[in-house]
């Protein structure tokens, strides 16, 4: 049977489960792939997403910004903070090299409005809408080069030498906009029961930390696999959301896709007002990732696998990482 949105039975979700909010820590590392330390070499955050129907009054006012691309007013927000890092491949160079990734610390906040579809009783939304403010710091007030030679302390790795070279103080911020589709879902009694669905998205950022347009598919397949958009994630990753249903067992194997056309990245361009550390950045970015989701009762875990093409012009060739996301309801 092929159906363009869910059933009934998962749109019956009881009001009691809709009272949870979803605390979730994403990780990623280039430790959690192929191991090579450089370009995004690290990125942590701790979000958390609100129940249904419960955003505060000093986001209220929002709603009428919402309804007209949306269609409604907010249905849950979030907050979340969060740290990145970025380094040259070469970290031993004193000064760091100028043709590879800038030294970059970024230390983060971000607020999130999320618009489901209103649908008629009986029917799962057909989409979901978030609108997200990201501001901060970036430079050494991030405390990227403590962080990351804590880390490489603990883990007996080489101590990176170049910091000195890194971006320069700067508060940054940027506003973004992402719509998430459910386009196409196959579901029946074949093979235990056995999903698959399709979740294109698209989306705009705007600000001094990051401009461009994006566009991503994901391809699932699975048990029960509408209670979420796909897994959190730190952004540009082709993202999902903190947000997801509990209940029964659900689980995914996903592979996805997003292309972007980025028009400035401050951690490549360098700073705005000051000189600072650059490298001559590309346009278009692409992102192909693959991984799985399992969530049971109030937790879910995912892991992703993600393959990024070059963003500079000098790089020297591909870059991985993996991402760690738990998120508990509660």
């Amino acid at each position: 049977m092929i159906a363009a949105l869910p059933g009934i039975a998962h749109a019956q979700e009881s009001e009691a489960a809709q009272r949870k909010g979803v605390l979730s820590v994403v990780v990623e590392n280039d430790s959690l792939s192929s191991g090579e330390d450089r370009n995004y070499t690290s990125g942590i955050k701790l979000a958390y997403v609100s129940p249904a129907e419960r955003v505060p009054d000093w986001l209220q006012g929002l709603g009428d910004f919402t309804e007209t691309l949306s269609g409604s007013e907010p249905d849950f927000w979030g907050a979340a903070i969060g740290q990145s890092i970025f380094t040259p491949e070469d970290i031993s160079a004193v000064p760091a090299p100028p043709d590879q990734h800038p030294y970059a610390g970024w230390l983060y906040m971000q607020i999130l409005l999320a618009v489901e579809d209103d649908v008629p009783a009986g029917r799962a939304p057909r989409y979901l809408d978030t609108y997200e403010f990201e501001f901060g710091m970036v430079g050494p007030s991030a405390q990227g080069e403590e962080a990351q030679s804590g880390i490489h302390e603990w883990l007996g790795a080489p101590d990176p030498q170049g910091w000195d070279s890194q971006l320069n103080d700067e508060f940054a911020f940027a506003v973004s906009f992402d719509r998430r589709w459910r386009a196409l879902r196959v579901f029946g009694d074949f093979l235990g029961g056995l999903e698959a669905d399709l979740t294109p998205s698209a989306g705009a950022t705007l600000g001094t930390l990051r401009t461009e347009l994006r566009t991503g598919l994901t391809a699932r397949i699975g048990q029960r696999i509408d209670n979420d958009y796909g897994p959190p994630r730190v952004r540009p990753s082709l993202a999902g959301v903190e947000h997801f249903r509990g209940g029964q067992m659900s689980w995914s194997i996903f592979a996805g896709v997003q292309g972007r056309a980025v028009a400035h990245n401050l951690f490549l361009d360098g700073n705005t007002f000051e000189d600072s550390p650059s490298v001559d950045r590309e346009p278009l970015v692409a992102d192909f990732q693959t991984g799985f989701s399992l969530s049971l009762g109030d937790v879910r875990l995912a892991y992703t696998y993600v393959w990024r093409t070059e963003e500079f012009e000098t790089q020297s060739g591909r870059q991985d990482f993996g991402a760690l996301a738990l998120s508990v309801r509660l």
